[in-house]
């Protein structure tokens, strides 16, 4: 069941470079394209305004002047809390052209949690979105002593605040324009002297079954994972993004920011949070992350609409989705699905299933993964049933990202979670624990030796999930070995997995 991390994986799966970075990618993009090619959009009042890889590079490049200026360098860190925007990733990556790293803190944590990641990650300099952040900063003033500064990027309410702790971007940014002039050169010499296993960002887990613990994860660690997904399914500098996940959580890291740097694609921001279905229809971009839960959202409301739709439209689509659901099935078997059932499914396609998908954003999405909680294959079959393609996904932090998927278009397990990319290995214990080895496991937990060296050995990460691997090297994802129960037959079973069944009901919200 094991397999082994020979020499040859790991070097065919390095960066393009040795010393490729995050910080040097950006550098190359913005000598090969400059202003001709859009790097960001934002959404402005219902606007989408440009920005492009010259912007990128400059506003970068200031507000690294800036921190330089604070006295931030190598090996410090950079606490980000802010929802997605450009402003998010400049942050990041300036701190990264000075030898840094960011820390990502999530928009809807609580003053407490903030005290921890910022306290344990040696964060120098907290960088936050807007007036409802900046008080939850202040509240915890006392116990982040580390911290010796914090700006913000949305000045609106914050007229009246005049504690010198504070700072705004522009300021920021002017400050860093005035480095510059003294130090011309600074920025591309700091550049120059980062390294491909120096850490690029920390990200702390959840904290499910004690305190969050930060993963190092270094450039070596995203960009050869990202280059094994590069490799199994190729991107291109014309694709678009949509980026709504949260920038401290892995995915978004290796599914916007990556592929951004490595591959040049167009990173579009949502609005804000109620918009996401509406630019997600507007972008229709080529690959998106979903997690479980909102899948099933997605399904529920598109059974939801079928049913308050009109006669016409309910015939059709009743007409037509077991057509799908044929095709879904010959695809489940690899089955060759005959030529009068893809006759049957183009009319389905155009008359029902086209109109569903432009609904859900989804007419020019080529790969849409579910990832986290396994997907109930009942939603799964509905999802291929309409002609989405969707792929169940599996990793996590510790090993960068997604490591294991769904590759083949025409061809899927709906219980399964796929094959390992390129460079990855997958090893099953005798009691059943996934363990994921190869080039996206990160270098430890920060600062917790003894808990990276319990989930941390020989080269893998004990994930902590049942599974197993069938004779075509499909995984499946059981549960979490503590959380599976047995049956008196011995055979071990999911209770999320019934579950899931039970929400596939539009009838039933949550069981």
């Amino acid at each position: 069941m094991a397999k082994t991390i020979t020499e040859e994986t790991w070097a065919k799966f390095q960066p393009s470079k040795q010393e490729d970075t995050f910080p040097k990618l950006l550098k190359q993009n913005y000598y090969k394209w400059g202003e001709k090619k859009v790097a960001y959009r934002y959404k402005d009042y219902g606007y989408w305004r440009e920005l492009t890889w010259k912007d990128f590079y400059e506003r970068t490049k200031w507000l690294a002047g800036g921190l330089a200026g604070l006295g931030f360098g190598p090996g410090d860190k950079i606490a980000i809390c802010g929802e997605n925007a450009p402003e998010w990733f400049w942050g990041q990556t300036a701190a990264q052209c000075l030898g840094g790293a960011s820390v990502g803190l999530y928009t809807d944590s609580i003053p407490s949690e903030l005290q921890y990641v910022i306290d344990h990650s040696d964060a120098k300099v907290v960088m936050v979105d807007d007036q409802e952040q900046v008080d939850k900063i202040l509240s915890i003033k006392e116990q982040i002593p580390k911290v010796e500064k914090v700006i913000y990027w949305i000045a609106k309410g914050m007229w009246n605040y005049d504690d010198p702790w504070l700072i705004g971007f522009d300021d920021m940014m002017e400050m860093g324009k005035d480095y510059e002039n003294i130090h011309p050169n600074f920025f591309d010499e700091k550049i120059d002297q980062t390294k491909t296993d120096d850490v690029a960002v920390l990200l702390y887990t959840s904290g499910t079954t004690g305190l969050p613990k930060g993963s190092m994860v270094t450039y070596r660690n995203l960009l050869s994972l990202f280059n094994g997904w590069d490799a199994a399914l190729p991107w291109n500098e014309k694709d678009e993004n949509l980026s709504f996940l949260p920038p401290a959580w892995v995915g978004e890291q290796i599914f916007t920011v990556a592929p951004n740097l490595a591959k040049g694609i167009v990173v579009n921001f949502i609005e804000k949070a109620e918009t996401v279905r509406s630019d997600l229809r507007e972008i229709a971009p080529g690959v998106i992350l979903l997690g479980a839960r909102q899948w099933e959202m997605t399904c529920s409301e598109i059974q939801a609409k079928m049913i308050d739709s009109p006669f016409w439209k309910k015939f059709l689509y009743n007409l037509f989705l077991p057509v799908g659901y044929k095709i879904a099935q010959c695809q489940e078997e690899r089955k060759r699905v005959s030529w009068l059932w893809r006759f049957l499914f183009f009319f389905g396609y155009w008359t029902v299933f086209r109109h569903l998908q432009d609904k859900i954003g989804m007419t020019r999405t080529r790969t849409p993964i579910t990832a986290g909680a396994a997907l109930s294959p009942d939603n799964f079959r509905l999802l291929r049933a309409i002609g989405v393609p969707i792929a169940q996904g599996y990793g996590s932090t510790e090993v960068s990202g997604l490591d294991v998927l769904q590759l083949e278009k025409n061809y899927y397990r709906s219980e399964g979670s796929g094959q390992p990319f390129p460079g990855v290995e997958v090893r099953i214990t005798e009691d059943g624990e996934i363990l994921l080895g190869g080039v996206g496991v990160v270098q430890g937990y920060y600062k917790r030796p003894e808990e990276t060296e319990k989930s941390f050995k020989g080269g893998y990460f004990n994930t902590g999930d049942g599974g197993y691997m069938d004779d075509e090297g499909e995984l499946y994802i059981i549960d979490r070995v503590r959380d599976m129960q047995t049956m008196k037959s011995g055979e071990k079973f999911s209770p999320t997995y019934i579950e899931g069944r039970l929400k596939f009901s539009p009838f039933i919200k949550d069981a």
